[in-house]
This record gives structure tokens, C-alpha cells and sequence, in this order.
């Protein structure tokens, strides 16, 4: 019977985490991978935050509790119960969710210095959300960065792996190609 591998890609907001699983999925037929992406599972009424810098409250995006990770655990679940062979679930937290990363066969951390991931986090944003510099800029450095030095980045000592979100993936992605052929026969 085939085995089916799950693995986990964590980093700060902006470090290349939807990027790298996404070129990782399309390595593989449809139906021989599934992703679960963390985002996707944001609660509809956010905690809040004081920051720190400037004691303004805002919506937490960035805290554990942000994330529903009960529905997440019920989308890894689902997902076992197919022929998936390999499973992806991605986010800025999920190695700080004790069931979820007990549950992870492969733990990958994107590392990405705070300046380029501000950068792809504003370019981001204005694309998709038609946010303003200023605003994204503001957010992050007065709310985010603190959520991110408290919850996500400690969790790359749980890491497996740990790529440099500032390079190309292409070596990365060769490396776990041969890796999940190997775990998954």
C-alpha cells in the first residue's frame, strides 16, 4: 500500500511559504497532492492586539488564535482519507499547533530576512487587497512583526529543514522531489 507523506511548510508572513508549496504541488498529478493552506482557516472574529510601539489596538493576524486549527486538523484528516500521496499544509504558525506538528513527517521552515519579506508583504497586499503602502508598511512594523518574533519564527527549531526563502527554490524543490519518490513507493 502506498504511504502517504505529510508535510508542513512554516516562515514569517512573506518569506515565500505559499510560493515554494505551490511549485512544489505542481510537481505532481492533481490527484497525488493536496494543500491545505493555513490562511484559509482565519477566524471571522480576530483577537486583538496592543502593540507594542505605539499601544493601538489592532485585529490580530498573526497570533495562534487567529487560525481556526480545529478545522485545519479536520482538512488534514479529510485529507488522509484519500489517495492523496502527499499532503502540504502550509502556514505563518502551524509548527506552534502541538497536535498538528506531532502529525507533520516533514517540517520545513521558509527563512527569510524581515526586509525582503516587508517588501513581497506590501507588494502583496496592494495587489491583492488594494491596500496602501503606508497602511501595510504601519501594520507590520507596529503589529505583525511582534506576532511573528512571538509565535512563528521561534518554531524553525522544530524544523526539519530549512531553506533561505531569498533564493531560488529549484535546488530545495529537486531535493524533496527525490525525498517524497523515496518516502512515498
Amino acid at each position: 500500500m502506498k504511504q502517504q507523506l505529510i508535510i508542513g511548510v512554516a516562515g514569517g508572513s512573506g518569506s515565500g511559504k505559499s510560493f515554494f508549496c505551490k511549485k512544489l504541488a505542481k510537481l505532481y498529478e492533481k490527484d497525488e497532492v493536496i494543500l491545505i493552506c493555513a490562511d484559509h482557516y482565519f477566524k471571522k472574529k480576530l483577537p486583538k492586539m496592543i502593540s507594542p510601539l505605539t499601544q493601538r489596538e489592532y485585529d490580530d493576524w498573526n497570533s495562534m488564535d487567529s487560525v481556526d486549527y480545529g478545522a485545519v486538523l479536520e482538512a488534514l484528516d479529510k485529507a488522509m482519507e484519500t489517495s492523496a500521496k502527499v499532503i502540504i499544509i502550509e502556514g505563518v504558525n502551524i509548527f506552534s499547533c502541538n497536535e498538528l506538528r506531532k502529525m507533520l513527517q516533514l517540517k520545513i521552515f521558509i527563512d527569510t530576512n524581515i526586509e525582503l519579506r516587508l517588501y513581497r508583504r506590501i507588494k502583496r497586499n496592494m495587489r491583492e487587497f488594494n491596500m496602501q503602502m503606508d497602511e501595510i508598511a504601519t501594520y507590520f512594523i507596529e503589529s505583525a512583526k511582534f506576532q511573528e518574533d512571538k509565535y512563528s519564527i521561534p518554531t524553525k527549531v522544530y524544523a526539519d529543514i530549512i531553506f533561505n526563502g531569498a533564493k531560488n527554490f529549484d535546488i530545495p524543490l529537486c531535493f524533496l522531489d527525490l525525498y517524497i519518490k523515496e518516502m512515498t513507493l
